[in-house]
């Protein structure tokens, strides 16, 4: 201890000894000795400190108590306390301990002197000499920063300080860390001796990764200020990195090969050794022969290495390439493979090509194809561009059609340029295109064209007619007419980019396209379509089409096109009349046109003729309704007779005009034909998918059908049963053949005169049925029971009305009182048409029945899978007493669609109707033709394959009966030499 007790404690410790004195006798006393009797701490380091211990020992006869003990010296270099807290009383002959410490905060000796006070009278003070000098002791530091750099995680990097003890005694260096990241480090105390320099290793352990958060204080010398370290260390997830990670050596040939290089880069700061390359090996058509292995790899050194891809098979294929480093972490820095066996390839085709020798002023083209030739898992071949080189002699004379790049071709997608030669100089030319890709070792393709042009005469040319004008046209609905274009001159005359330098809107259109370019020789001539698409809002439509000729004085000619959309009370049928190819020495037969007013208010016509045309002369009307102007009542019709002479080799387009009180511009319906030299036709088919019907029934209503219609109502079970069987997707009406009203006692709300209304007009039932609608066979049998009480079979005609507007496209017909009488609903673009006749007499409409099968079939698109098809269960050749006549007219409708006839005589129409069902509900076995074949000319294709059996040529129906049937969707050519039978 150091100093005395207060002054409180040493009164109360004089009493007690004091009254000790008395009671103790005065010939027995104990005496403290001390061993050693002095000490010398010799040369400490200052804040160090070096301890001894003294024992005090009672070699007197009487108890010893020792009182106090303390030093006297310099302040707080020395202390000095009992070694243990027991009473410090001793008996003669024992002893105690003192621990004394030096620490001497000085430099220089510093002699001091331990005192103890116990209650001996001979020495109650006992004075033991102390001694000892303080030495400034320490050690140097350095550096004053540490940076460990970026190493790996997992791994472990030892740098150290320098300590230097420039002093004559030992000293102690002690390291603290400090920071969130101090438990990744290590240091430890270190002694340095006298005139000695150690080193302190401090370790980096690192386990997360990221940069350190950390510091260190070195302690040079016990009881010395720290001395700051700064520390910066970083640890990486991976030392060594692959550049890329994925080497993809994207689409290559199957057989060829591709090289590209991986890298690894040292992103440490510390040397790393690659000890090889492998490849795991799971695509041999990968590999690689790389060498140096092992090597050190510097901080931040990159090295490339090569991989080979040679696809052995078609399809993707991936490895994995793995350089095998010497680290904990990452023992491997894996590089994945990807390739692609199978590339696009380029195929062009013509490379070179001369178009010859071109008049002056002309527009000749070549396709050029571009292929994407590669295999079927190629991968996409892209233009990247396509461009010409300059010409050298002055204006370009080859172009192409613009193409948007890039484009894109999958495996065995092609498309076809347009190159043209545009000669505007005479001589020869030349022309370079350059077209870059994508493809496989086809980066730039070169095509290289030539062409000469020779001068001539200026055109003389003829355009017939001068303007094209479309009349009125329904909105929503289309025509086509024609332009002519004769060389009238003794020189060859070239036109060009005949095409629609305004098509207001997109209303006006080329059906075949713009025509880049045609050489008219001396009389010749050619005709091309003109269309117009009326929008469904009307309006008045004005277009210009335009020639290019080589007439300096007027290169181009521009013809007016004008039409008007306007809805008309007129609804004629068919809307167009085509007739298709005909042969001068074979005229074709006439055509009608039915005019039927739809509107409510009566119509004044005041004219029917054939407007400028191609070729005028051509075609020709007859049977007009006289005197002009004549009026027609709602729901009253009148038909014109039409010829085509073909005498007229060609495409020859005119139009049929009717004027009429409720138009601005008389009403179109375009008549096309064509006159060919050839003799042979072919009728293209498409095998119909029936999975989706409209069938409507029409029925006889007149008073003879009482045998007749309980047998249509005990069938129609049979009909519903094989429609239901083959999932058909079903719309199912009724209509009578009745046109004209009769009387109340008919039933269904028409009195009698439906006109195509579905039965029953005034909605007691639902007429519209599907394979859905609940009771559908019940309410199929009482809707066929039309009650007998018309005079007249209109079959045809009540077909046509109900499947024309403006029965077809309203809810409700506006010219009738009867509410929801409209057929809106039942006809379906997508589904095919079977129309079922049912009657005991012969059909009385007033058209011929070509006009009722071309319009049927100009309704459902001529020779298409949803094409109409006609059945009729009407009189045949087998007579009966019930029945009228014989159904000629029936049987030819029938036979001219691929349906059929069944006699109305038959006790049981049960199976009549399944026959109907099944037939029309399956794929068809009979196709028409459309002209009469001569004997043993007919050969058939399905799906361009020739096919000689299966299949017979029927000459009552003019058709070619299958045998084995051709599929849905099949394509059916009947090629045969048309016969020339009069009439």
């Amino acid at each position: 201890m150091t100093g005395r007790l207060g002054i409180w404690a040493l009164a109360v410790l004089g009493l007690v000894a004091g009254c000790a004195d008395r009671e103790r006798s005065t010939l027995a006393d104990g005496r403290l000795t001390a061993t050693p009797g002095g000490m010398d701490f010799q040369k400490v380091a200052l804040y160090d400190a070096r301890e001894t211990e003294i024992s005090l020992r009672n070699v007197g006869r009487a108890p010893v108590d020792v009182n106090e003990v303390w030093v006297e010296g310099p302040e707080g270099a020395y202390r000095a306390e009992f070694t243990s807290d027991v009473p410090h009383s001793l008996v003669p002959g024992s002893a105690a301990s003192l621990k004394v410490r030096f620490a001497p905060t000085k430099e220089g000796g510093q002699p001091a002197m331990l005192v103890v006070r116990s209650d001996t009278r001979i020495e109650p003070l006992l004075r033991i000499p102390l001694t000892g000098s303080g030495v400034d002791a320490w050690a140097r530091v350095s550096p004053r920063s540490l940076d460990f750099g970026r190493i790996e995680a997992e791994s472990s990097k030892t740098l150290a300080l320098s300590l230097e003890n420039p002093t004559e005694l030992a000293v102690e260096v002690t390291p603290r860390l400090v920071g969130a990241d101090k438990d990744e480090f290590v240091a430890k105390s270190v002694v340095v001796e006298p005139g000695a320099t150690v080193d302190l290793p401090i370790q980096f352990n690192p386990v997360k990764v990221g940069r350190k958060q950390v510091a260190l204080a070195i302690t040079p010398c016990r009881g010395c200020a720290d001395v700051p370290v700064l520390v910066a260390a970083e640890s990486l997830e991976q030392a060594v990195v692959a550049e890329p990670p994925v080497v993809d050596f994207a689409a290559v040939p199957v057989d060829r090969e591709a090289f590209r290089e991986s890298r690894i880069r040292n992103i440490s700061t510390e040397p790393m050794t690659v000890n090889q390359l492998t490849l795991d090996g799971l695509d041999l058509s990968y590999s690689q022969a790389n060498t140096g292995f092992p090597l050190v790899l510097q901080p931040g050194e990159v090295r490339g290495f090569q991989l080979r891809y040679s696809p052995g098979h078609m399809g993707p294929a991936e490895d994995m390439a793995r350089y095998h480093v010497v680290s904990k972490r990452h023992p491997t820095t894996d590089v994945k493979l990807k390739g692609f066996g199978g590339a696009a390839e380029l195929c062009v085709s013509p490379v070179t090509y001369d178009f010859g020798t071109q008049p002056l002023g002309s527009k000749t083209r070549v396709m050029v194809n571009v292929k994407n030739c590669g295999s079927s898992n190629a991968g996409a071949l892209t233009l990247e561009s396509l461009t010409w080189q300059p010409d050298p002699a002055g204006t370009a004379q080859f172009n192409n059609t613009p193409l948007a790049m890039p484009h894109t071709l999958q495996p065995g997608q092609e498309i076809n340029i347009p190159v043209f030669y545009e000669p505007t100089r005479t001589g020869s030319a030349s022309g370079v295109l350059v077209m870059t890709t994508n493809a496989y070792s086809a980066a730039t393709v070169q095509m290289d064209f030539r062409g000469t042009a020779l001068a001539h005469a200026p055109c003389e040319l003829a355009i017939t007619p001068m303007a094209l004008d479309f009349g009125t046209v329904p909105p929503g609905r289309g025509a086509v007419l024609g332009v002519k274009l004769e060389n009238k001159g003794r020189d060859l005359c070239p036109v060009k980019n005949i095409q629609l330098r305004d098509s207001d809107g997109g209303v006006f259109r080329m059906p075949g396209g713009d025509l880049f370019g045609v050489i008219i020789y001396p009389g010749d001539w050619f005709s091309f379509q003109v269309a117009v698409q009326m929008p469904v809002t009307g309006g008045t439509f004005a277009g210009t089409l335009q020639v290019e000729q080589m007439e300096p004085a007027n290169p181009v000619v521009l013809v007016p096109l004008l039409a008007n959309a306007q809805a008309t009370c007129l609804i004629p049928s068919p809307w167009y009349v085509d007739w298709g190819v005909a042969r001068r020495d074979c005229p074709p037969e006439p055509r009608e046109v039915n005019y039927l007013n739809a509107c409510t208010m009566p119509v004044s016509v005041s004219n029917v003729w054939i407007g400028p045309g191609t070729t005028d002369g051509e075609f020709s009307v007859s049977g007009v309704p006289t005197p002009l102007p004549f009026t027609l009542q709602p729901g009253e019709a009148f038909t014109v007779d039409l010829d085509y002479t073909a005498q007229v080799y060609g495409m020859n387009l005119s139009p049929l005009f009717v004027s009429s009180d409720d138009l601005a511009a008389p009403l179109l319906v375009p008549l096309i034909g064509e006159s060919s030299k050839r003799t042979d036709k072919t009728d293209h088919f498409t095998q119909q998918d029936v999975s989706k019907v409209d069938v409507l029934f029409v029925v006889d209503n007149t008073a003879s059908m009482v045998e007749e219609h309980p047998r249509l109502v005990s069938a129609i079970p049979s009909f519903v049963d094989a429609a239901l069987a083959k999932q058909v997707d079903l719309h199912v009406a009724v209509t009578t053949t009745g046109i004209a009203s009769v009387s109340n006692a008919c039933p269904g709300g028409a009195q009698g005169g439906e006109a195509g209304r579905f039965f029953p007009t005034d909605n007691a039932r639902p007429r519209i049925l599907t394979q859905a609608t609940p009771n559908l066979t019940t309410l199929l049998q009482q809707n066929v029971q039309v009650g007998q009480c018309a005079q007249v079979e209109q079959g045809f005609e009540a077909m046509r009305r109900a499947l024309s507007p403006p029965l077809v496209n309203n809810a409700d017909d506006p010219r009738t009182a009867l509410p929801r009488d409209g057929n809106l609903g039942f006809l379906r673009d997508a589904a095919a048409l079977v129309v079922v006749f049912v009657g005991d007499e012969d059909d009385h409409s007033p058209d011929a029945v070509d006009t009722y099968v071309a319009w049927a079939q100009q309704l459902k698109g001529q020779n298409q899978p949803q094409r109409a098809t006609f059945y009729a269960i009407a009189p045949t050749a087998a007579a009966c007493g019930t029945a009228g006549g014989t159904g000629t007219r029936y049987a030819e409708a029938t036979a001219r669609t691929g349906g059929e006839v069944m006699n109305v005589c038959a006790a049981n129409y049960g199976p009549l109707l399944s026959a109907v069902a099944n037939k029309a509900f399956s794929a068809q076995d009979r196709f028409p033709l459309s002209d009469s074949p001569e004997p043993g000319s007919v050969t058939v294709t399905v799906n361009g394959a020739p096919v000689t059996t299966g299949w017979r040529y029927d000459a009552p129906s003019n058709s070619v009966v299958f045998t084995n049937v051709p599929a849905p969707g099949a394509k059916v050519s009947i090629t045969y030499r048309r016969s020339c039978d009069a009439g």
